[in-house]
């Protein structure tokens, strides 16, 4: 082949291979982005809920006391969904997650004083 018709002929396969790389990796980010927001809607959904049961459950036994901003419950819940994801939960693993969530409650019942 010609020089005239090769190098066109390459200049256009490496366009269509970079255009397609580009859109891959784009289609590939934003996936992971809104696997992200998705796992994050998802736990503070569960945090609601999970708060609005131990209010209603305070309620209905009648005892006293306060609840923990809906955060600390947050956090448990996208620890929990993230090591869900991973594939990573174990005992060993929800016993790590309920300390870290402790030192949040602990924190905040030192703000709250």
């Amino acid at each position: 082949m010609e020089a005239n018709v090769l190098i066109p002929l390459i200049a256009g396969f490496t366009g269509t291979i970079i255009g397609a790389l580009s859109s891959v990796t784009t289609i590939l980010i934003q996936q992971k982005s809104q696997s992200k927001r998705d796992k994050i809607k998802l736990a503070c959904e569960m945090a609601k809920e999970d708060q609005k049961f131990l209010y209603e459950t305070i309620k209905k036994e009648g005892l006293k006391g306060s609840l923990m901003p809906v955060s600390v419950f947050q956090h448990y819940h996208f620890e929990i969904l993230s090591a869900l994801e991973e594939g990573t939960l174990t005992e060993d693993k929800i016993i790590k997650i309920s300390a870290e969530n402790k030192k949040l409650v602990q924190l905040f019942s030192k703000l709250n004083e």
